[in-house]
């Protein structure tokens, strides 16, 4: 329920430079942008980056539902994680 607060309280940030992230199977990483998203499939949410050391990202859109964090990618596919998987980020 924690995460459920935290991530109203972020999502409601308008100019903060804040983020959460995790580390991906690709030795990259997943950031979950404060951002809304322009989803082609249609997807309300806010954007979301994956990276990997060699350079290339892929983009999405990510949600909040069912204490899940829900992501649609650009090629279509999904993925869903626990908020507790993610760090939150804050520069200084």
């Amino acid at each position: 329920m924690k995460w459920l607060l935290l991530l109203t309280l972020w999502c409601g940030a308008a100019n903060a430079e804040e983020w959460m992230e995790m580390a991906n199977q690709a030795g990259g990483k997943i950031l979950l942008l404060n951002g809304k998203c322009n989803s082609r499939s249609g997807t309300e949410g806010r954007m979301v980056i994956a990276t990997t050391p060699g350079g290339t990202n892929v983009n999405g859109c990510w949600y909040f539902f069912a204490e899940m964090i829900h992501i649609v990618w650009e090629s279509g596919s999904t993925s869903s994680f626990s908020p507790n998987d993610f760090n939150y980020r804050k520069t200084k």
